[in-house]
Formats: structure tokens, C-alpha cells, sequence
């Protein structure tokens, strides 16, 4: 080919590429299903179910199983469930393809790894490793390596984005809980509850926080599941024989009772007659191996008949426990099995309220997935006292994680509306201390949110306000926060998590996907077990620990 004739080809072929930078979409082309999502709708926690589902819920036969691969995204408000996976191609502008920055250091990887970065402590600060056996005496040697590893501490739990808040900046406000899971499996269930809104949904961020506990401080199970279950599970596949009226606290699929019994789960339903439950593991590889098999059944009731019974069926085996006696109060009917099983029926008799079914190990951490969708939060003070206080007793609860903030976020418009959410939270702070004042309480901020303003992605308006406001809230009422938006990148980090292949957010804007769930989860828990080394290594050292006070 003549030298004119190449370069008129190659001419050519770069004005194509011009011309489509100009009139490819900004927002790339999806090919496959794609929901259109309302980004106006409401999610006020006032949303009701309509008046014919007021009463009663029916559940499926069995749910499909999820896949990690699916992009969740919910039909309630702003969300619109995707019923089918799509994907986005995408093409940069013209002022994007001249650009000379590098995208690698702005990217979501790019912005975890510097926080986790914080959250290693680098081989090299062990002066053991680094000092001249001839230069310092062995107890010198031990005493640099101990301030080495105790500035690493020091300078993650003070200057880390994945750290942990404290009042006071106080760390060994955790001690009482770590010893408590250091001590649980030795003979005793501890109980960790995830309150949260739709980002946990399915079992999300929970899952992969109550496997990397239970590995290390032991457990089984998946911990309490409730009666019936509007929202499928990755873990919990689950029926019924039969249609239950149920209450929920709070959401968009709220459903009030006349008086406050809706139970730890902020949810109970109504047996009036017989019903079988079933609870079975889901046999996919997706499942988190510790949550597989349990073996310590756990029954919450309540308001229950004479002559109320419980049957449980496991393998070709079968327990019944009766309450001969009516009983208005809580009641907690117990199996302990010889083995360790993945499925299980619940035959049910009589009149009684059901909060809940935990499914456990015999020792251990169990934790507990509890998402309301749509909610923000405020509606502990809803629930009964003296309920939720039986209700944690009984569960050994030593944690309780907060997860709120995103659906009040796009509802507010000045900054008297983040104070009257941070007065909210705050009340149910200390609601919560008051129910269960052994246990400790972290409030987890929302991730970073984004819409259009003026034709441009961006995090939505007060929502660092209202970050910081949530953060004051807990702080000045003796709980801890974790600061999920700082963690991601802080504003507009969002849009690097859609971008990111795989996409670690969906198209909302708002939510997680699988992966991108899991990410954020794996960051929480490496933040958390930094304090629980940290409180291992004070107490091994405890020579110059008092030395240096």
C-alpha cells in the first residue's frame, strides 16, 4: 500500500473514532433488561402496603436462589428491582480520550487499598526483625518493637478512614466485647444483631461479617430468621404451609399492630391454628461455609395458648415441646440436637405470636440479619420494652449494629432537617442502651449516593451533613460510628464503584451489588479485628503497657 493510502486510512479511521466519542451516550448503551428507576419517589418510613396486604402475607412455595452476580435494585421509591441481569458499553468523550490524567489513581481499588493500606501494620515496623542482635539488649529489642507495634495502633484508630469512632476517642470501649467473643466458644452463644435497611438485604454485608467472626471466635448457623420472609435470602431458603398475618415495624412494607409487639426483629406473626415451618440452608457454593449446618434451635413466641406445642423434624428425627399453661409473656422453646443439620420443620399448634426462629451452633457468635426496607431507623421506640429487652437477655446479645441513613437522606433540604435526624437516631440510641445496656452499639453510616444536578452525577446534597450529624449522634450518646461514606472515597465515590469492573454498585447509584456488598464488608471486618488484635496485643504486653502509663 502507498504511504498516501495508509495515512489516508489511518485518517480516516481516527475521524471515526472522533465522531463517535461526540455521539456515543454519556451514560453508555445497555444492552439487556433494564428497570428505569425513579430517582424522585418518595422513601418516607410513613409507606403502607395496600389495604388488602394489611393482614395477611403469603408466602411462596420456595424462593429461587439469588445470584451473586445480579445487580439488586428495588422496586419500592427511588428502587426498582432488576429482573434481569444487563450490562453498559461505554465510551469516553472526546475530552475524556485526550485526557492525559490516569484513571488508576482515582479509581474505587484505588481508594480501598490506600485505607487498607492504614488498616496492615507493615512487616518491616517489627524492630526484631531489623536490629543488630549485637547492638541492644534483649529487653531493649522487646521494648522498640512494642512501641513500634503500639504507634501502628496508635496512628490507625486516630488517623485511619476505616477506623472506628469512639466517645473520647476511648478504644477499650470494645474490651468488654472482645472479651466476650474470645470467651463465647468456650460454651456460649453470643448474639450480634445487624439492623439495617435494603443494603443488607438478602443477607449482604451481613453474611460475609458473620463468617469471618465465626471463624474466629466460633459459631454456627445463620442465626434468627423470622416466621414468614417477604425477601429471598442468599442463605435461608424458606416456606410455609400456610398464609400468617404479619407486622413489621417499619418500611416500605410496614404493617402496623394495634399494640407494640413486633419483637426483636421489628416484625412478629400471628398462629392461630397449625402451621409447618421450614428452614432449609441453600445448597449452593455461595453460601458461607460456617453458616451451612447448625445445631441449637432457638423459638421466640409469645401470648401463647394452653396446650400450646412445637415440633421440630430433623432427618428422620422429630422433638415436642408443649407449654401446658397460657402464656402472655415471652416464651423461648429450645433443641439442643447430638448433630449438626441444614434443614428443619417446625410443626406449630395452637394460638401465639412468633418473633422469630435462631438457628445456631452450641457455642459461639451468631449473627443476625435484620433488614426493613426503606426504613431510617427510628422505629425501636415502637417496639415493646419489655419485649425487646426479654428478647436480648434471652439472646446473649453483645452487639448491635446500626445501619442507616440512605433512605432519609434524599428528604432532606436544610440543615434543620439534620438535626431532626440526628435527634431521631439519638433517641434510639439510648432506647436500644436502655433495652440492652450490655451491649455495645456502633451506627454504621450510609455509602455515597448520587443523582443528576444540573445535567451531572453528584453525591446528593446534605448528605455529608447528615453523615456528620449521625456521627455527633452517636458519639454524644455512647455509641460508635464507622464512617462507610469515608471508607468508599467520600463525594462521588459511588460512581467509581459503578464503573468498577466488576461493578462493585448498581445503576441506582445506590446500592451495592453482591461484590460490591461483600467489598465493603471485608473492610468493616478488617477494621474491627485491628481492635481485637489490638486489645490481644495490650494484654500480652501488659509489662509496658503499665510502664508507659
Amino acid at each position: 500500500m502507498k504511504a498516501y493510502n495508509s495515512l489516508l486510512f489511518f485518517l480516516s479511521i481516527l475521524a471515526m473514532l472522533v465522531l463517535l466519542c461526540h455521539v456515543f451516550p454519556e451514560d453508555g448503551l445497555t444492552i439487556g433488561h433494564k428497570a428505569e428507576i425513579d430517582t424522585t419517589s418518595s422513601t418516607s418510613d410513613s409507606s403502607t402496603v395496600t389495604a388488602s396486604a394489611q393482614d395477611t402475607v403469603t408466602t411462596t412455595a420456595n424462593f429461587e436462589a439469588l445470584d451473586d452476580d445480579t445487580v439488586m435494585v428495588y422496586e419500592t421509591d427511588f428502587l426498582t428491582q432488576l429482573q434481569k441481569e444487563s450490562f453498559t458499553l461505554r465510551f469516553p468523550t472526546l475530552a475524556q480520550a485526550m485526557s492525559t490524567k490516569s484513571d488508576k489513581s482515582g479509581s474505587a481499588e484505588s481508594e480501598l487499598e490506600k485505607a487498607e493500606r492504614e488498616l496492615r501494620m507493615p512487616i518491616e515496623q517489627d524492630s526484631l526483625n531489623r536490629l543488630n542482635d549485637s547492638l541492644l539488649a534483649q529487653e531493649e529489642k522487646e521494648k522498640k518493637a512494642y512501641l513500634d507495634t503500639l504507634n501502628f495502633y496508635q496512628r490507625f484508630a486516630t488517623k485511619s478512614s476505616a477506623r472506628i469512632y469512639f466517645p473520647n476517642d476511648d478504644v477499650h470501649m470494645m474490651d468488654n466485647l472482645i472479651a466476650s467473643l474470645q470467651r463465647c466458644g468456650r460454651g456460649e452463644v453470643v448474639h450480634i444483631l445487624h439492623y439495617g435497611d435494603s443494603q443488607i438485604e438478602s443477607d449482604r454485608i451481613t453474611g460475609f461479617i458473620r463468617e469471618k467472626l465465626q471463624q474466629r471466635f466460633g459459631g454456627n448457623g445463620p442465626g434468627l430468621c423470622p416466621a414468614m420472609q417477604p425477601i429471598a435470602s442468599y442463605t435461608v431458603a424458606q416456606w410455609a404451609s400456610d398464609s400468617l398475618p404479619r407486622f413489621i415495624a417499619d418500611g416500605n412494607l410496614r404493617q402496623k399492630l394495634s399494640d407494640d409487639h413486633y419483637g426483636v426483629l421489628a416484625q412478629m406473626a400471628k398462629l392461630n391454628g397449625h402451621i409447618t415451618l421450614n428452614y432449609t440452608i441453600r445448597n449452593s457454593n455461595k453460601v458461607y461455609s460456617k453458616a451451612k449446618k447448625f445445631s441449637q434451635i432457638k423459638l421466640l413466641v409469645g401470648n401463647t395458648s394452653a396446650n400450646f406445642s412445637a415440633k421440630l423434624r430433623w432427618g428422620k428425627k422429630d422433638s415436642t415441646q408443649i407449654l401446658e399453661a397460657a402464656k402472655p409473656e415471652m416464651s423461648v422453646i429450645t433443641w439442643k440436637l447430638d448433630t449438626m443439620v441444614s434443614d428443619v420443620k417446625l410443626d406449630l399448634n395452637g394460638t401465639a405470636e412468633i418473633y422469630g426462629v435462631s438457628m445456631d451452633g452450641r457455642s459461639g457468635v451468631s449473627m443476625d440479619n435484620i433488614p426493613l426496607r426503606g426504613s431510617s431507623g427510628t422505629f425501636f421506640t415502637k417496639i415493646s420494652s419489655h419485649l425487646l429487652s426479654t428478647s436480648m437477655r434471652e439472646l446473649n446479645v453483645k452487639l448491635i449494629l446500626l445501619e442507616y441513613g440512605g433512605n432519609y437522606t434524599p428528604h432532606i433540604y436544610s440543615m434543620d432537617r439534620v438535626k431532626k435526624y440526628k435527634d431521631m437516631i439519638a433517641g434510639q440510641i439510648n432506647y436500644l442502651k436502655r433495652q440492652c445496656p450490655n451491649a455495645m452499639i456502633i451506627l454504621i453510616g450510609p455509602a455515597d449516593m448520587t443523582k443528576k444536578i444540573d445535567g451531572e452525577l453528584q453525591t446528593y446534597p446534605f448528605l455529608e451533613e447528615n453523615i456528620q450529624g449521625m456521627k455527633e449522634a452517636a458519639l454524644e450518646n455512647g455509641a460508635a460510628f464507622w464512617n462507610m461514606y469515608e471508607v468508599m472515597g467520600g463525594r462521588n465515590s459511588m460512581i467509581k464503584w459503578v464503573d468498577h469492573v466488576p461493578a462493585w454498585a448498581a445503576s441506582d447509584y445506590i446500592h451495592f451489588t453482591p461484590t460490591g456488598a461483600g467489598r465493603i464488608a471485608d473492610m468493616f471486618v478488617q477494621s474491627f479485628m485491628n481492635y481485637c488484635d489490638y486489645y490481644n496485643f495490650l494484654k500480652r504486653n501488659k509489662k509496658w503497657t503499665e510502664e508507659k502509663k
